[in-house]
């Protein structure tokens, strides 16, 4: 029996403050599968191979955002052209914003626990259809340019990498829009850009926010892309360049998610966009930076089922793509 393979990334934030979380795993998973702590690169290249060879059923990833996507690449890179098994994304790092567009709730362990259940009584369990970006060759759920690398430069540069750390940043950022302070200038630069979306030239603007999405949550709980998962192989883009307090009118809805016009923020599905920048910006990639450049190609990437292990299946959206993980043919275990 193959098992659950659990890719745990020890440099994670709830993993680094509790170090006893990846023997809490391999209690869990038991003669169920297999847990192995990474914290470089190669490290999670030697797991997707063993994972690989002994035909793993289904590989949670035990960390944030950033170790998602990083693993992610590597796992796409060693199956090549073989199928990947559905991903379970435990939420253990600082925003979790992935799983929590997914409907992953409470923590890694609670996760693990149930799907191991389900897994161990050959119980099927939903899964969601979401493909990843392609943004110059790597691969993820989220890009950001402007506001959104600024923002996640200053919010390293605190020290304070937690929810608590992020919301004083953006109450920060609020007052100093009201104020008219230098964050807030800094903060919104706009930049000359060049945008392609599906081979039309869209706009040629000078933005100081522009997101493409695959998921629908922003951290700290907004959902400004509730159409990212709607469609196969098409993204949201969402980009703006007014001045904050137009965009501050905008949270009450973008906090319920709401699918209508927002003033000063342009939204729209795409399949491929290629931006052009008048100087060189730092961008994100599901929460991490990268280092400044001025030419982007973004495109769908491939196409992945996420498991979603809890017992009542709370989808945010009934025209979201959904599949299935199991059974196994395995016997019941009692």
């Amino acid at each position: 029996m193959p098992g659950i393979g659990v890719i745990s990334n020890r440099n994670a934030r709830l993993n680094r403050l509790h170090p006893e979380l990846k023997d809490q795993l391999a209690y869990v998973i038991g003669s169920n599968g297999e847990v192995t702590s990474t914290g470089t690169i190669p490290d999670v290249y030697k797991a997707a191979e063993t994972f690989r060879k002994i035909g793993i059923d289904i590989i949670a990833i035990s960390g944030g955002d950033g170790t998602a996507h990083r693993s992610l690449e590597v796992l796409l890179d060693v199956y090549g052209t073989h199928k990947l098994p559905p991903i379970l994304l435990l939420p253990t790092g600082t925003q979790n914003m992935v799983p929590r567009s997914f409907g992953i709730d409470g923590s890694g362990l609670a996760n693990l626990m149930l799907a191991v259940v389900r897994y161990r009584h050959n119980v099927p369990m939903q899964c969601i259809r979401r493909n990843l970006l392609r943004v110059n060759g790597h691969l993820s759920f989220m890009y950001g340019i402007g506001v959104a690398a600024r923002f996640m430069k200053g919010y390293y540069e605190i020290g304070d990498t937690t929810p608590k750390g992020a919301a004083t940043l953006l109450s920060r950022l609020v007052l100093s829009a009201a104020t008219g302070t230098e964050l807030c200038r800094e903060m919104l630069k706009v930049v000359p850009s060049r945008l392609e979306l599906d081979g039309e030239v869209a706009d040629q603007a000078r933005i100081h926010t522009l997101f493409c999405s695959f998921v629908e949550r922003l951290p700290l709980h907004f959902v400004l892309f509730p159409d990212a998962g709607r469609e196969e192989g098409r993204f949201e883009v969402a980009y703006s360049d007014v001045p904050p307090l137009k965009i501050a009118q905008q949270f009450p809805e973008v906090l319920s998610g709401s699918r209508r016009d927002l003033p000063g923020i342009k939204r729209q599905l795409a399949r491929r966009m290629v931006i052009d920048l008048g100087e060189p910006e730092a961008y994100t990639l599901d929460g991490e930076l990268y280092p400044e450049t001025d030419h982007f190609e973004i495109e769908a990437g491939p196409e992945l089922e996420f498991v979603v292990p809890s017992l009542q299946f709370k989808a945010e959206d009934e025209h979201l793509r959904y599949g299935q993980a199991g059974p196994w043919g395995m016997r019941f275990l009692l």
